[in-house]
């Protein structure tokens, strides 16, 4: 039925049977004349913004069918006049304060459709009292909008008192009214962190934490977790402050006020840092526990250790592994293993305050120490361990004061801390109860505490900590079983030095153990005994564990306690002899150059980080083995390769010859196959092989040396000094990530995937091109390294390290030689050419480094078993002679 428009004219909502494409103008207009909602049916070409303002003048509700660029602001005012809730249609750019506040002042829930910013400008001081309350109503968590006056206090005070978790959503001038934090203080809720004088500001801060809600955990082990926040509350009036801490001026930092006017006396300054200068004056100063601590550090002969010490450098900045911006801390490829050692506070202490000091000067100036060695490492990267190696000091308060302080910054449970011979100092009882003092106190904090232990982290993350007896109880095969999921795994003691001549238990201080009533002789023996117990547990070990990568935690090094070479995929950190060196080569690694010792004036963390794969198949002898799918899922997962892994039916093989593996599953390709064949295992997927029967595995077996031999021989062929370029980049703290010839200099920011500044590394001369490249059409090429650093605020971190190993002249900086011109690089034309040589050389050496970089070969080429091919590629004296397309094999991601 065809409508008219006299139809139209009687009922405009006619419309909606008019086809648009048959719909006119005029029709449209008679429509929406007659009644305003027949603006939904129109088609958007035969109306204009004039319709649109007369439907809405006539009827605000059609503002909803209004289009977007017919809109104005008056429609809008017209619209939210008829309907608040209309607000929800208006375009954001036309929400302005004075159609929102209209809105608002109408239906307080609309707050939900004003922009953030405007909010808080409807909200103020003169919104009156029943709107603030109708926009809580509406939404408690809007309680952050209002204004800091009375009403809004009074408005907020009702509502934590009816749900006290409420008070998470206060605006942080209402967290810091005095009536919100009276109320959450009578209710128990409020904690003090810290209490200072800011000498800066003038002022009294306190930092407090309010507790608002508490719930169980998730999981087996259910716990309460509180939810918390924290504000800071300054106070200019001393008596102000003194009133809110409720009298409790304990661990307060005090030490840059004056008290001018105050009399300490009418005070409780127990526990508070006070500059001595003033308790002097007020008759408050008590030194003695510093000069107890002086009189017991004077007896004691160190001139010998500080004669021979080799400390660090004054003024030495401690390497950052990332940016204070946080670059890859969720990077798990790789575990950061900070460490120290020899810290000795009781000689910092007494260096630091010469004449006098107040116990609490004493702890306070310990906790700097800690806050300052944290500093050091700027972001602290995620689940790094710090291991910290002994003698942090001969008194037991302070290594209490000094460690409290510690896990305030740094996971407990990711410290590892042994005994230095200057722990046996005190408690000054047998070691044996001087030890397990300090391990039911670190037990306490959460610390680990190594002496005769060996601690394993399996599956990166569940801890266990083995005995002496344990460990020399346990069969070889137990341990490895206990290991194989390890990729932490660290032995630690103090070790002890019977196998020194000149410092040993004769000699140097060892506790009542070796001391007390005893000859030298007897001293010398118990070190001997001692020596003995630890030296044992590291040859169990030793025989069982000598192709993981395990780290030895001791005091003393290790010729002091045992004479055979260092295993070189161990690694050993020590400290003692304050005589600071690190050796890292083929042979061994070793780690004994960050002693703090009684000169070095700085104090800081450094760091080596460890690969956080583990193998189960590492101690399984070579040959040809049927797997389970969870064993292969488990051999992938240790490796850090990502896979899925759904198929059900199929055995599947594994070949491993010489700590090299490769993986094939005998099965049905589909459901449609009629056949099963042998093929290859590229983490989930299945790739088809030419030899392809069961009984072919014994020839993949017998050519796999040959095959790992070629690929590697290609590799050293095409990546020569690649990876101690990358190691350098790393030890900058930038990725070093390789690929192809290029080397990744910054690391990825947040949650990219890629670095766009990197190293070619040229694989005929091994000469560098440092460039900064957003994609591979185009790139930005530096005359050197340091240029590239200082053009980007990514490699920041990478330039003050850089500039401080040049600065030290350190003998490990590689020598890199550049390329002097573009043409180095071929044609300008191929730079930019994704299939040109560049890229292509890049692809080639990706697809090789993939068939090694985890001991695993994923990729089968009948053409690398070919010496005559493999020499060819060998020999090639210019980058194009060594491309060969076959070489190239795309893997598919999975």
């Amino acid at each position: 039925m065809k409508v008219t428009l006299e139809e139209l004219r009687e009922d405009g909502l006619l419309l909606k049977q008019v086809p648009k494409k048959e719909q006119t103008v005029k029709m449209c207009k008679e429509a929406i004349s007659q009644n305003p909602k027949a603006l939904q049916y129109a088609s958007e070409k035969y109306i204009d913004t004039k319709t649109c303002l007369d439907a809405v003048k006539k009827d605000g509700n059609v503002f909803r069918h209004v289009p977007n660029k017919f809109v104005t602001k008056k429609m809008c005012l017209l619209a939210v006049q008829t309907d608040a809730g209309l607000l929800s249609n208006v375009p954001v750019n036309w929400r302005t304060r004075e159609i929102c506040t209209l809105a608002v002042m109408k239906k307080a829930w609309t707050l939900e459709y004003t922009p953030e910013e405007i909010r808080y400008e409807i909200l103020n001081e003169e919104t009156h009292e029943e709107l603030l309350e109708s926009i809580v109503e509406s939404n408690i968590s809007w309680l952050k909008y209002m204004p800091i006056c009375q009403k809004s206090i009074d408005i907020c005070l009702a509502c934590i008192k009816e749900d006290f978790s409420t008070t998470q959503y206060l605006p942080i001038g209402i967290k810091q009214c005095s009536e919100i934090l009276d109320y959450q203080k009578s209710q128990g809720k409020i904690s003090i962190i810290s209490k200072l004088y800011s000498s800066e500001k003038g002022l009294f801060i306190v930092k407090v934490k309010v507790v608002y809600d508490r719930r169980s955990s998730i999981g087996d082990d259910r716990a309460l977790i509180d939810d918390t926040y924290t504000i800071m509350l300054e106070f200019q009036n001393f008596d102000e402050f003194y009133s809110f801490v409720d009298g409790n001026l304990y661990d307060a930092e005090l030490w840059g006020y004056k008290f001018e006017g105050i009399d300490l006396k009418k005070y409780n300054i127990k526990g508070a840092v006070i500059h001595q200068d003033v308790l002097v004056e007020q008759g408050l100063f008590d030194g003695t526990y510093f000069e107890g601590l002086k009189k017991r550090m004077e007896c004691l002969d160190l001139t010998e250790v500080e004669k021979n010490e080799i400390c660090i450098m004054a003024g030495f900045n401690y390497p950052k592994p990332i940016d204070d911006d946080g670059h890859e801390i969720l990077d798990n490829n790789h575990i950061p293993f900070f460490y120290v050692s020899d810290i000795h506070l009781c000689h910092r202490v007494l260096q630091m305050f010469e004449l006098r000091a107040t116990k609490e000067e004493v702890k306070s100036y310990v906790k700097f120490l800690a806050r300052e060695m944290i500093a050091s490492v700027g972001t602290v990267p995620h689940d790094s361990y710090l291991l910290i190696a002994g003698d942090t000091a001969s008194e037991f308060e302070l290594v209490k004061i000094f460690y409290e302080e510690l896990i305030c910054f740094w996971d407990p449970q990711k410290i590892v801390v042994i005994h230095g011979n200057h722990e046996l100092w005190d408690p000054w009882d047998e070691m044996e109860n001087n030890i397990d003092i300090y391990r039911k106190y670190f037990k306490e904090l959460g610390i680990i505490f190594l002496q005769n232990d060996f601690l394993l982290v399996e599956s990166r993350q569940q801890q266990l900590i083995l005995s002496e007896d344990e460990i020399l109880e346990l069969s070889e095969e137990k341990l490895r079983e206990l290991a194989q999921k390890c990729s932490i795994a660290v032995l630690g003691g103090i070790g002890f030095s019977a196998l020194n001549d000149k410092y040993n238990a004769v000699n140097m201080r060892y506790g009542k153990s070796f001391e007390e009533s005893k000859s030298a002789e007897m001293a010398l023996k118990r070190d001997i005994f001692e020596t003995r117990r630890f030296d044992n547990i590291y040859r169990k070990l030793v025989q069982t564990l000598p192709n993981n990568k395990v780290i030895v935690l001791t005091h003393m090094q290790k010729w002091d306690w045992n004479a055979d070479s260092h295993n070189p995929n161990w690694i050993y950190v020590n400290g003692h002899d304050h005589r600071n060196y690190f050796d890292k080569s083929s042979e061994k690694e070793v780690y004994a150059d960050n002693q703090i010792g009684y000169k070095t004036e700085t104090i800081g963390l450094k760091y080596f980080y460890i690969d956080n794969q583990y193998d189960i198949f590492l101690y399984l002898d070579d040959g040809i083995h049927e797997i389970t799918k969870n064993q292969y899922s488990e051999f992938n997962k240790g490796k850090m390769v990502q896979m899925s892994f759904r198929r059900e039916d199929g055995q599947i093989y594994m070949i491993k010859k010489n700590g090299k593996y490769i993986f094939f599953i005998y099965c049905l390709y589909s459901k449609q196959s009629k056949c099963k064949y042998l093929y290859l295992l590229t983490g989930g997927k299945l790739i088809k092989l030419q030899r392809n029967s069961l009984e072919d595995l014994k020839y993949y077996y017998d050519t796999l040396d040959i095959y790992i031999k070629n690929v590697n021989q290609l590799l050293e062929r095409y990546t020569g000094g690649q990876k101690k370029i990358s190691e350098f980049v790393k030890g900058l703290g930038g990725s070093g990530k390789i690929h192809g010839c290029i080397v990744d200099v910054d690391k990825p920011r947040n949650f990219e995937l890629y670095s766009y500044c990197h190293l070619f590394v040229n694989p005929i001369d091994g000469k560098i091109t440092p460039y900064f490249a957003h994609d591979v059409t185009s790139r930005i090429v530096y005359k050197d390294f340091k240029a590239l650093l200082k053009s980007h605020k990514s490699c920041k971190l990478l330039q003050d390290n850089f500039k401080r190993l040049e600065k030290e002249k350190n003998l490990n900086m590689p020598a890199l030689q550049y390329s002097s011109t573009l043409e180095d690089w071929g044609d300008e034309s191929s730079m930019y050419d994704e299939g040109g040589y560049l890229y292509k050389i890049s692809r080639i050496i990706k697809s090789l480094q993939y068939v090694a970089e985890k001991s695993i070969v994923r990729i089968w080429k009948e053409e690398f078993i070919n010496y005559d091919f493999i020499n060819h590629i060998k020999e090639a004296n210019r980058i194009e002679d060594m491309i060969d397309d076959t070489l190239i094999i795309e893997v598919d991601g999975e």
